[in-house]
């Protein structure tokens, strides 16, 4: 079972290191051009495990087919910025795409619970693990060079995700797909979920009375509520990600 924080998903956790270093040294003295298609290839991987829900998922539901949350958006994007010749679009691959992966990763909230070794468990973690280790590769194979200065940039494609996400399962309950708003990226702040716990620590003013289930609670503000801790934990993390890459110049004498 994946319990989070057990031994089952620290190993679960390890695992997926391991799976990137091992990549990283196997193909790491290819060429050039080896690593770079063989990087496309996975970007086209991540495509396959999403959509292979509909050969192997069980009781497949329609909505599960759209490239949802934020990781769902990177997923459906990485083909495209991978070819593109933007350094700004490798930079949403390594500080958007692969941290959020991460996240995603580290606190499998979507599949708590469920069996180890069963279709969805797996596919969660190859999908995330594919996010993470195509713009890291990109980085240690100097294929890119992640740039600091655009962090401005990656918070601002963070938003753009974010309203991606609430007009998403707006869309969803409008074609009567799902019959909620579900909480994708927490934007909604209609669930109880760590995330959205963790956002109305920096947050407290950020919620409205309403009545839920008859009771009347503080909610949320949507999309609001959810600034200061991006914008307070984000840009430092983005900076740290940074790091080995940057040229430090050494102090003429």
């Amino acid at each position: 079972m994946i319990d989070i924080f057990t031994i089952n998903h620290l190993l679960w956790v390890i695992a997926a290191f391991l799976t990137m270093v091992g990549v990283h040294y196997a193909f790491r003295s290819k060429s050039k051009k080896f690593q770079y298609w063989f990087l496309f290839s996975l970007t086209i991987a991540t495509w396959v495990v999403h959509f292979s829900r509909i050969f192997l998922a069980e009781d497949l539901k329609t909505y599960q087919l759209f490239f949802t949350n934020l990781c769902g958006l990177s997923t459906f994007l990485y083909p495209f910025l991978y070819l593109s010749k933007s350094k700004l679009a490798k930079d949403y691959m390594y500080y958007v795409g692969g941290f959020f992966a991460f996240l995603s990763l580290a606190y499998p909230y979507t599949v708590e619970g469920d069996p180890i070794f069963v279709y969805n468990s797996i596919r969660f973690f190859f999908a995330h693990v594919l996010l993470i280790m195509i713009p890291l590769l990109m980085a240690t194979w100097g294929h890119h060079t992640p740039n600091y200065k655009n962090m401005g940039w990656m918070f601002l494609f963070v938003m753009m995700g974010a309203v991606y996400c609430m007009a998403l399962s707006a869309f969803l309950v409008e074609t009567q797909l799902k019959d909620y708003l579900e909480n994708y990226m927490g934007v909604w702040g209609n669930d109880d979920d760590v995330f959205s716990s963790v956002a109305l620590i920096f947050a407290p003013w950020a919620t409205y009375e309403t009545t839920f289930n008859g009771v009347l609670t503080q909610r949320p503000i949507p999309f609001l509520y959810m600034l200061p801790v991006t914008i307070l934990l984000a840009f430092p993390i983005w900076f740290s990600m940074s790091i080995p890459f940057i040229k430090f110049r050494k102090n003429k004498e």
